[in-house]
């Protein structure tokens, strides 16, 4: 990729300093931060696990096989920028399963690109190559053509090492000791969490729980969504209302897939709340 030689912000020149390795207007002061780009990859298989690829239609690469992929707009998200991606490249749609891995791979055109690759899984569409590209296919993993960039070689080498090595669910975040503050009935269901609290134990909005009352013991399985930080609330909404009333005591569950051989080593998020829902202890 081409670089800067003068400002964008002042057209001033820019130049070396000594305390930095970035590039620094004299006029303005500007710091020319010559990043790696960011970009996300799609890896995608059919029900008969053969693997979707592209034939690029321009550089770099051009006339080579790769993984569909593509560079992240600014109003976009990773998960969302790879679906669309997909979509544009190959007309195929799917849903994101989990990530991958980031990986890296130095171009002439574009300089270091940073690869944030995903697991899709296949919903449907006819195949039909976008403006970019020139054929899309389905190959079977043992007969894949040589591809154009080694990061994609090494995103398929991932996810062959973790189908052969095997995945297992565990516990990832624990919230144990929270006191229900409201219930209500009329909602589509789900579980208030004071937003404070999902932090300390890394638990997303939308994120599937499972949800323990020491109380009577029923146990449910329920997505989460985040109150108010530093509000205390801890609420059951529609259905999961009729599971616990105010005052119970609740044990919520969070679980994160991992290779086994990476499971051994994890240590799940862990608080213990006080009565007014506020963190007295930590266990990690």
């Amino acid at each position: 990729m081409k670089k800067f030689r003068f400002c964008p912000m002042c057209q001033g020149r820019l130049v070396k300093v000594q305390s930095g390795r970035n590039p620094v207007c004299a006029n303005c002061g500007w710091v020319y931060y010559n990043n790696p780009l960011p970009s996300v990859v799609a890896l995608v298989k059919n029900h008969k696990g053969d693997l979707l690829l592209i034939k690029r239609g321009v550089e770099p690469g051009k006339g080579k096989w790769a993984l569909p992929s593509g560079f992240i707009e600014q109003d976009e998200e990773p998960n969302s920028a790879v679906l669309r991606e997909l979509k544009e490249e190959t007309n195929v749609t799917g849903t994101v399963d989990f990530l991958l891995g980031v990986f890296n791979e130095f171009t002439k055109l574009y300089g270091n690109v940073i690869q944030i690759a995903y697991k899709i899984s296949y919903l449907g569409g006819r195949l039909r190559p976008g403006s970019d590209v020139v054929e899309v296919k389905f190959f079977s993993q043992n007969r894949l053509p040589g591809l154009a960039f080694a990061s994609h070689q090494r995103i398929i080498e991932t996810e062959r090492v973790r189908v052969s090595e095997g995945f297992v669910q565990i516990l990832k975040s624990k919230i144990t000791d929270a006191t229900i503050t409201h219930t209500q009935l009329f909602y589509r269901g789900s579980m208030g969490i004071d937003g404070k609290i999902m932090d300390e134990v890394g638990l997303l909005p939308g994120e599937k729980v499972d949800v323990l009352n020491y109380n009577n013991g029923e146990r449910l399985q329920t997505y989460t969504i985040r109150e108010k930080e530093n509000s205390g609330k801890i609420i059951l909404y529609g259905p999961a209302s009729r599971k616990g009333k105010v005052g119970d005591k609740l044990c919520i569950l969070g679980y994160k897939l991992l290779p086994l051989g990476q499971a051994a080593s994890f240590r799940p998020r862990v608080v213990f709340l006080d009565e007014r829902n506020r963190v007295r202890r930590r266990h990690t």
